[in-house]
């Protein structure tokens, strides 16, 4: 998993973005199809220009920077990062785990593991060590070419990480993408407080997510995205732990991801594994994160196939209260972590 480190204006950390991954901005082309999908491109493109233009200057600049360093054509890093899927049925095999201890040992701690499809399908993941002139430091983990898929943590002690879920709202391509809005808010957002608001602030567009959020103050809590709504969910108990999986927990968007009960088990179980396996089990620390994203069983955190369904790609930690971030390509019970201090 590559680690890239760019600096400076949007469009120059597009290009040494760009330059950087240009193998790997082409494979992720190539794996995804890119150049075949969007059949209704020129009809919905001006409305979502207009959006980026408006909402998001410096995350288009930033596109077209990458474009530029990759070589290819700015429209298919644009449709990259834009994608006009259903946003019905979307989860396929993109199903992930995230937990946050709101304190412990280490302090706060944000961990995820990303899952997918089976080794030598994936997509290639990168993570980016971004310094913008106008913002916050960043170090985000997404595929390469794409901004950002709403994983990252910032040097102000904020980590954020998602879990695909889905919509039976209606989108408009005069909303930002919510992937594209959450990157961008992290340059901007200090706390959870700043970040849940920023990504309240406006309807939202994509297939909807939840996530989790935790910053160095000991504040976490979950955001449930079923585009364009915002909704927040609060950790129970003690207040110092929350999960979330690929379904909505809030019982007001229960029916809100447009699956039926059969298709979101998994998740269920994974969610309700973290709940009755580790809610009370060891003190929050470090170690007891990556035990938790290294675990097997049925479902297990650790993904292998099988009765997993996914497989995991890459695995990822953020220590709030010391700004360092951990992440490791494959499996985390056969991989080491590498540390980032940001």
């Amino acid at each position: 998993m590559r680690l890239v480190e760019v600096a400076g204006d949007a469009r120059n950390i597009g290009q040494q973005t760009g330059e950087a991954l240009r193998d790997e901005i082409h494979q992720m082309l190539d794996v995804w199809k890119i150049a075949e999908r969007h059949t209704n491109w020129e009809q919905t493109w001006p409305a979502i220009r207009a959006s980026l233009e408006r909402h998001l200057p410096e995350v288009h600049a930033e596109m077209q920077g990458t474009a530029e360093g990759a070589d290819v054509a700015t429209e298919l890093i644009l449709k990259l990062n834009v994608p006009t899927y259903n946003f019905r049925n979307t989860l396929d095999l993109q199903e992930c785990t995230n937990i946050a201890f709101a304190s412990g040992p280490d302090g706060p701690i944000w961990g995820k593991n990303n899952d997918g499809g089976p080794p030598g399908e994936q997509a290639p993941p990168c993570a980016r060590l971004i310094t913008r002139d106008d913002g916050i430091p960043q170090l985000n983990f997404t595929f390469c070419g794409m901004v950002g898929t709403l994983d990252m943590m910032n040097a102000e002690g904020l980590a954020v990480g998602h879990s695909s879920v889905g919509t039976v709202f209606g989108q408009s391509d005069r909303y930002p993408p919510i992937r594209l809005w959450g990157y961008e808010a992290m340059f901007h957002c200090a706390n959870v407080a700043e970040y849940v608001r920023f990504m309240a602030s406006m309807p939202l567009r994509g297939k909807g997510y939840s996530s989790v959020a935790v910053d160095a103050g000991g504040v976490a809590c979950s955001l449930e995205q079923p585009c364009p709504l915002t909704a927040v969910r609060m950790p129970e108990g003690d207040g110092n732990y929350i999960n979330c999986s690929n379904y909505y927990q809030l019982p007001e968007l229960s029916q809100a991801d447009a699956r039926p009960p059969d298709g979101k088990l998994n998740a269920i179980a994974r969610a309700e594994l973290l709940d009755d396996t580790f809610l009370d089990r060891g003190n929050r620390s470090l170690q007891d994160m990556k035990d938790i994203l290294s675990y097997h069983g049925d479902p297990g955190v650790c993904r292998h196939g099988a009765h997993d369904v996914s497989y995991t790609e890459y695995s990822m930690i953020g220590l709030c209260e010391s700004r360092k971030a951990l992440f490791l390509h494959g499996y985390p019970c056969e991989q080491h972590y590498t540390e980032v201090q940001l």
